[in-house]
């Protein structure tokens, strides 16, 4: 794969092994960010040709422009940067030429980014930023609830949807108060009714419940019930206690001690239990880690573990008394009292804390989880909308309606296997672009059978399937809507069109490296050996040193470890008889490393003659110790062995087939540029 630097554009050689593990993340990076090329006829001419194949001046620029992060049109880098595009389209050029575009392989791979890359505009793009507002906007504050849920199914009846409502309508006229709201919910509570569910939620952020509960709950004012809102679970009543600026997020620590629960534990383990957590509380004070104490003492094995650390949590993901007593610490490295929950009595330390950020920071993870979230279906309506404003739609409700009659009540059950082919196969809905694409598409009665047989859902009302076969249509009309934008992308979005072709060329251009120049480089031995014979005075080592390092305790420690290397040539002293000489009584009093060391390995041998002698020097890392360093020969400047410098060999071998490859293909293929074209970009 080729990089563009942004400072000098120079061709950047990645390891093999990297670039195969992570393809997919290199050409997101290679190609995102190109949208907005979009430029009339006119305006846009012909900047060179390769092949039969003609450049424009956009498609140039769009690219450079990517890569030029200084924003600054310089003359000379436009100019380099023009060699290295040519290159990069001879190269796409040969791909293309082997055929390496027709092979299974890259089809899927392409389409696989493609399905990727589409998904932003198979959706309302003013209605997502409006989601992904709305979504940051109520992040920013926490609501704190009552809810009272009647159950009733999706799929439920009218019959069994309408008493839902009635039954929770009935709750809605006492309740005209907190405290009114709080005699419900207990009263409920104490009904052991399965079929009604009441509680208080505690506090919550956007995207903690299902979208049409986390709306009426953000639009409803603090201290008021909202109407009955309909989710897949049933009918709620949602009453705002309490509105308040979000808390943002926090890592801690806790140690805990757990307390069994139940009528045996009413006395002595609840004694002992907090005895236990208060004890650890005041060793804490007294300045032991804390860390090391969850290590031994803590009950949640999990994190005790890692010293108690926990994952990072906002609101409403611990219980209440935990996540309160959480943010209540206020510096990273204070620890709480001890803090009673269901669990037990836990002490929590702060280990880290972040607020809500910037809009600009949280704005493309806001638009991820509104993809995954069912608000995200509203960008996709909406779209919708606006193609069947924008397209000529007409239906043929009588070859429609003899589809419809080949269904039965199985369908109800999912059960349902629709005719392997239709008694004809007639259109039943065609769409007209006459803006874009200038295209005619029909979907037929087998298209209609197809998804009527995919997309079966149950239900128990068998005079619901009519009902649920005027549902299923306007679900196919809409689905073919999406198949079409889907397919015209290319002619409706130029900007989308050509991020195709760079992946195109990505892609092309990746698979043929890895043939040309990364796979042989590392296969091709020989060929390797050989290039490291000619050029090995390419891979030097500079001046190094054989040396030892002694970081020795104390003054004292330093004036018996020079008595030992003083002889330790003499003598042939290893590390290990020097360490186990010195280090009797305690190992921390010397510490030794030898090796062979160049300028910029070692600080203290840099900071003594590369003369061979016996140095102390302090400084560094060891300010309070003493270190001598003992240099035992100088060595002068060498080839390093192809062993010793095979990553750089490689490289560079790698950069010399490329180099010979690129001459060979501009001598195969011609090209030329039409400089005056190229003279107005750069002025």
């Amino acid at each position: 794969m080729m990089f563009l630097s942004h400072a000098k554009h120079q061709i950047i050689q990645v390891d093999n092994r990297f670039i195969r593990k992570n393809m997919k993340k290199i050409l997101l990076a290679l190609v995102l960010g190109f949208i907005g090329l979009n430029a009339s006829a006119q305006q846009n001419p012909a900047l060179m040709k390769i092949g039969n194949e003609v450049v424009s001046v956009d498609e140039f620029l769009a690219i450079y422009n990517k890569n030029n992060t200084s924003n600054v049109i310089d003359k000379k880098s436009m100019e380099e940067y023009l060699d290295l595009f040519i290159n990069f389209k001879l190269k796409v050029k040969a791909a293309e030429d082997l055929g390496m575009d027709t092979a299974g392989k890259f089809i899927n791979e392409l389409a696989g980014y493609r399905n990727q890359l589409a998904q932003p505009y198979l959706v309302d793009r003013a209605m997502n930023n409006q989601l992904i507002q709305e979504a940051y906007d109520r992040m920013t504050k926490d609501v704190s609830a009552y809810h009272i849920l009647v159950k009733v199914s999706e799929n439920a009846s009218p019959a069994d949807t309408l008493a839902a409502f009635k039954r929770l309508n009935g709750y809605s006229k006492s309740i005209k108060s907190q405290k009114n709201m709080e005699d419900v919910v207990a009263k409920i509570r104490a009904s052991k009714d399965e079929t009604i569910i009441a509680e208080d939620l505690g506090y919550f952020t956007a995207f903690s419940m299902v979208y049409p509960f986390e709306s009426a709950a953000y639009n409803t004012e603090v201290g008021t019930l909202s109407k009955p809102v309909r989710t897949r679970f049933g009918y709620h009543l949602i009453f705002v206690k309490d509105k308040r600026p979000a808390r943002g997020e926090i890592r801690v620590s806790h140690i805990m001690v757990s307390v069994r629960t139940g009528a045996e534990a009413e006395s002595e383990d609840q004694v002992r239990a907090e005895e236990k957590v208060n004890e650890i509380y005041d060793r804490l004070n007294a300045g032991e880690n804390f860390g090391t104490l969850a290590k031994e003492y803590s009950d949640d094995k999990a994190s005790a573990k890692n010293e108690g650390r926990l994952p990072w949590f906002g609101t409403g993901r611990m219980v209440p008394a935990f996540e309160d007593a959480s943010f209540a610490l206020e510096q990273n490295g204070q620890f709480s009292e001890p803090v009673r929950t269901n669990y037990g009595w836990h002490i929590i330390q702060r280990d880290e804390y972040k607020g809500i950020g910037s809009f600009d920071e949280l704005q493309s993870s806001i638009k991820k989880r509104i993809e995954r979230d069912s608000r995200g279906q509203k960008g996709r309506t909406s779209l919708i909308k606006k193609m069947k404003d924008d397209y000529a739609l007409s239906y043929n409700f009588k070859n429609r309606d003899v589809i419809n009659k080949l269904v039965n009540s199985d369908y109800l059950e999912g059960k349902w296997i629709a005719p392997e082919e239709p008694p004809k196969d007639g259109v039943v809905f065609t769409i007209t672009d006459n803006v874009f694409s200038h295209s005619i598409t029909s979907y037929t009665q087998k298209d209609y059978l197809n998804y009527l047989q995919k997309f079966q859902r149950k239900s128990t009302d068998e005079k619901k399937l009519n009902e649920l076969l005027k549902t299923q249509w306007e679900g196919f009309v809409d689905a073919s809507l999406i198949t079409f934008e889907d397919r015209i992308l290319d002619a409706k979005h130029p900007e989308f069109k050509a991020l195709m072709q760079e992946y195109h060329d990505g892609i092309l251009l990746f698979d043929l490296m890895d043939q040309k120049v990364w796979t042989k480089a590392v296969k091709d031995s020989a060929g390797l050996s050989e290039y490291y014979e000619t050029h090995k005075n390419d891979f030097m080592w500079g001046e190094r040193v054989d040396a030892s390092v002694y970081i020795c305790e104390n003054a004292d420690i330093a004036k018996k470890t020079m008595k030992l290397a003083k002889k330790r040539l003499k003598k042939g002293y290893t590390d290990s008889y020097i360490l186990d000489k010195i280090n009797e009584e305690s190992a921390l009093s010397l510490s030794i490393r030898s090796g062979i060391y160049s300028k910029g390995d070692d600080e203290y041998i840099d900071a003594v003659s590369s003369e061979p002698g016996i140095y102390e020097t302090t400084g560094g890392e060891t300010q309070s110790k003493k270190v001598i360093v003992q240099i035992y020969k100088k060595m002068e400047p060498q080839p390093k062995t192809l062993s010793e410098a095979r990553g750089l060999v490689t490289s560079a071998y790698q950069n010399y087939l490329e180099s010979d490859w690129i001459e060979q293909l501009r001598e195969k293929y011609p090209f030329s540029v039409d400089k005056e074209v190229f003279k107005s970009i750069q002025d």
